[in-house]
């Protein structure tokens, strides 16, 4: 029954969330300033010699929302680099909600997408919805970006469970888009997710988004293309 099921899966993208701010000291006298509130993200000050250091710094810790160089001194080339996660009760990098989405702008823009490339359009399936809205669910809860769920399961897996049975289906996810314009030009811009808004052998769609500002990518996307499967054969079942 299953044999002609497909699936597509593609590399999933994390917008990079890193804001870098310099703050150097007083320079009438070179000393220090009071410049940081108790309670303001920071959790690590890491010494640093040159500016552009604190920016490699803050892209390799996932934990980094964002970065202040902060010069103690500006007689002295030395700084620290504050890493900011952007929580606490006085966040320097403060999460900003995400614009509301509307699901028919998204399918009506992913259509005359698909109609600049000869492609017929897709329509909106509840369950595609639901299936997506359970992924984004679970990757806001983990504060995590994958295309596995945080109980194995494939987004195959996860359209059977909401009663969708398919013959091909594509799975896109994002994380820290504030926008529907933001996630929908980055899968153009990325070759596999673009493959899967551009699939010719799928009729139906499925999005959701999932804000949990307590965690570092704060959006979390989960997009579905498929072909249902015609279940229409199993009515011959008892024809001989």
């Amino acid at each position: 029954m299953f044999s002609r099921m497909r699936m597509g899966i593609f590399a999933a993208i994390a917008l990079p969330i890193i804001a870098l701010t310099t703050l150097p000291a007083a320079a009438t006298t070179g000393t220090a300033r009071t410049v940081f509130k108790p309670d303001d993200g920071t959790y690590k000050v890491v010494p640093i010699s040159k500016p552009d250091q604190c920016s490699a710094i803050c892209k390799a810790d996932p934990k980094c929302r964002g970065a202040v160089t902060y010069q103690p001194d500006v007689r002295k080339p030395d700084a620290v680099c504050r890493l900011n996660n952007g929580f606490g009760s006085n966040p320097v990098f403060p999460q900003v909600p995400p614009k509301p989405f509307d699901i028919r702008r998204a399918v009506n823009d992913l259509n005359n997408y698909r109609a600049q490339h000869g492609l017929g359009p897709v329509k909106i399936e509840p369950r595609l919805i639901e299936a997506s809205r359970i992924h984004a669910d679970d990757l806001a809860k983990a504060g995590i970006i994958s295309h596995n769920g945080t109980d194995g399961s494939t987004h195959g897996d996860r359209a059977h469970r909401v009663g969708y049975n398919f013959t091909i289906a594509g799975e896109n996810v994002a994380t820290g888009q504030k926008s529907w314009e933001q996630v929908f030009k980055a899968w153009q811009e990325s070759p596999g997710h673009n493959d899967n808004l551009l699939r010719p052998d799928v009729s139906e769609f499925g999005i959701a988004l999932v804000y949990e500002p307590k965690t570092t990518y704060s959006t979390y996307w989960s997009m579905l293309v498929a072909e249902p499967m015609d279940m229409s054969f199993l009515e011959a079942d008892n024809v001989f």
